[in-house]
């Protein structure tokens, strides 16, 4: 798989629509933040100060978290996607955990949550849906043939001693 027109590859293109979807609820969710600050200051207004603060407060996260999301947007899009075709070495273990919703032990549906442990020692999660977790995997697999799939214990204890010690050899 070639790491030129990345965003071709269909399963690729099914993270990068993850990661667009991830944005705009944050989005979506600074600028609620931003709304709620900014009615709480403009209903009670002269009437409690402690809420007036509270909305001030509120109102100055929400600016500040869309203006944090607007910046990572603009300047380098997803981080992940510029892992994966910039520096796919400094990506050193993938796993996946599938989150299933059985209430009454009736399946009402499932989630996953794709993790990308960095060498640096930071983390990137993307959201998934379940169905497609395994076609994506399949794909980065081909793409970081370097990098350790799956998770265990004693993983997670090498990433943690020295993340160097799960790359794989001969990649």
């Amino acid at each position: 798989m070639s790491r030129k027109n990345l965003q071709k590859y269909p399963s690729i293109e099914i993270l990068g629509r993850a990661i667009r979807r991830e944005w705009r609820l944050k989005l979506l969710a600074s600028l609620l933040l931003l709304a709620f600050g900014g009615a709480f200051v403009y209903l009670s207004f002269g009437e409690q100060i402690i809420l007036v603060l509270f909305g001030l407060i509120s109102a100055s996260l929400g600016i500040r978290f869309t203006f944090q999301l607007l910046k990572e947007n603009r300047t380098r899009g997803g981080r992940l996607m510029y892992l994966l075709e910039h520096r796919p070495e400094h990506i050193v273990w993938v796993y996946a955990i599938v989150t299933e919703r059985l209430p009454f032990g009736l399946q009402l549906g499932s989630s996953c949550t794709m993790y990308f442990k960095l060498m640096d020692g930071d983390e990137v999660t993307v959201g998934l849906s379940a169905k497609k977790q395994q076609q994506v995997s399949m794909a980065l697999n081909r793409l970081l043939p370097h990098a350790t799939f799956g998770y265990t214990r004693d993983r997670e204890q090498w990433y943690m001693a020295n993340p160097a010690m799960l790359l794989r050899d001969g990649a």
